[in-house]
């Protein structure tokens, strides 16, 4: 930021005429018109601001303005919290000086702070009309359409920015999330690691890229770039939470249980943390601890619907069937259309053979998830066991063309065609979609 410690030649002109015109007026002379303006700058650096202020106002009320005095003027309002009159001075610093760039960025970040963004991206791209070697301003710009969803700009503005400076790797970050945004996952990754290669120790870069691989299903890069965050900043929540849950996802439950852990202890409300913890004893087949987990969640709020399904999942592991159906009710109250608990709801109906109300519900499953291969299954089961083998072969071929062979939904019909009377319709499905998993005899 400029401040104008001296007059300048325009200044010095402009003075030096009116001076002798209001000399012979008033009776002023020029040394007085330069001791206010020096005591307005020495104000300033005293940071008596309101002083200052009233120096530059009683210098404007004389006619000695100029592009300088609005400057500093305007400095002046800024560092009074007055953004207002900072906006209208800087205005007319750039009317009496078009090609002051540094008037024109100050109006631009004072419009941007007022939140006046048109204004601020017409003030910011004058200033580089002027300078277009800013890289600084490049970036601003880049992210002011980014807010107003101009992405072309901000493109443009972003490029810019990196080939003036391709140290300026927060400006790669930002450039890498707007990627990320429209779909363009390599092309975001390359801005990220060009981040993350220019300032190792920023964290935003490699919490990024974690969280792009984690997007894409890519658990094994995606924990590898969150350790990384994690040794730059220990603590930070997010990326225990992410951790925590990438290591569930790789079957890593120890790890899991070290991360989530680590979280609580920071912070014992956290229910993610509470969440991948229980996740972690449940993939261990540890469902007492998973379920006192899962119980914590609900007692710092009852309202998650999947914490209720996990539960009921939980309490059918126990065969439990009457506390499994109450939370799978449970989330079906705080979610209408969640296809899991509707489809876990079916199960245990058939499990307590109210088949025609577990065909009901698993529709409803289906009304949310047609392509579901677990609801499909089940519900071909439920119908066949209903004498209606029809019907279920058509469940059982959207199944089987999403899972094919599905060796739980061949265990499920085995055992249900020991207890029918009528062997012939299991047998006739088994060998139609399961006949290179049919135990030989």
């Amino acid at each position: 930021m400029k401040l104008v410690y001296y007059l300048t030649l325009s200044s010095f002109l402009c003075i030096q005429h009116i001076s002798a015109s209001m000399t012979q007026q008033q009776g002023y002379n020029y040394s007085d018109y330069t001791k206010m303006y020096q005591k307005a700058i020495l104000s300033y650096q005293k940071e008596d601001f309101q002083e200052s202020i009233e120096i530059y106002e009683d210098i404007v009320d004389l006619k000695l303005d100029s592009s300088d005095t609005y400057y500093n003027l305007g400095l002046a309002y800024l560092e009074s919290k007055q953004n207002t009159k900072a906006i209208e001075a800087f205005s007319q610093a750039v009317l009496f000086n078009n090609e002051d760039y540094e008037a024109s960025l100050q109006l631009a970040i004072s419009h941007k702070s007022a939140n006046h963004i048109p204004e601020a991206i017409l003030a910011y791209k004058n200033t580089l009309d002027i300078n277009p070697d800013l890289f600084d301003v490049h970036y601003d710009l880049a992210l002011l359409y980014v807010e107003q969803n101009q992405n072309a700009g901000a493109h443009y503005h972003f490029d810019q920015a990196v080939n003036l400076n391709n140290k300026l790797y927060e400006a790669y970050n930002d450039w890498g999330i707007l990627l990320d945004s429209e779909g363009k996952t390599n092309e975001a990754r390359v801005c990220y690691s060009i981040a993350h290669k220019t300032n190792p120790n920023f964290f935003y870069a490699v919490y990024n890229l974690g969280l792009s691989y984690k997007s894409n299903g890519d658990y094994t890069s995606a924990k590898k770039y969150y350790l990384k965050a994690l040794k730059i900043k220990p603590k930070h929540h997010d990326t225990l939470i992410s951790l925590g849950n990438i290591s569930n996802h790789l079957k890593q439950y120890k790890d899991s249980i070290k991360y989530s852990t680590e979280l609580i202890s920071l912070d014992d409300q956290n229910i993610y943390g509470h969440y991948n913890l229980s996740n972690a004893y449940f993939g261990l087949g540890n469902y007492s601890l998973a379920k006192s987990n899962y119980e914590k969640i609900l007692s710092i709020s009852d309202d998650i619907p999947e914490i209720h399904n996990n539960l009921g999942i939980i309490y059918l592991e126990m065969k439990a069937l009457d506390q499994a159906s109450e939370h799978y009710n449970k989330a079906i109250s705080l979610r209408p259309h969640y296809n899991s608990a509707l489809s876990n709801l079916g199960w245990v109906l058939y499990l307590r053979n109210e088949v025609k109300q577990a065909i009901e519900i698993t529709k409803k499953a289906l009304d949310v998830e047609p392509n579901d291969a677990v609801s499909n299954y089940n519900l071909g089961l439920f119908l066949l066991v209903n004498n209606q083998p029809q019907q279920a072969r058509k469940f059982y071929k959207v199944a089987h063309h999403n899972s094919p062979n599905d060796p739980y939904a061949l265990d499920d019909l085995l055992i249900a065609m020991k207890k029918a009377k009528e062997k012939e319709p299991f047998e006739s499905v088994i060998k139609e979609f399961f006949v290179e998993n049919t135990p030989t005899k």
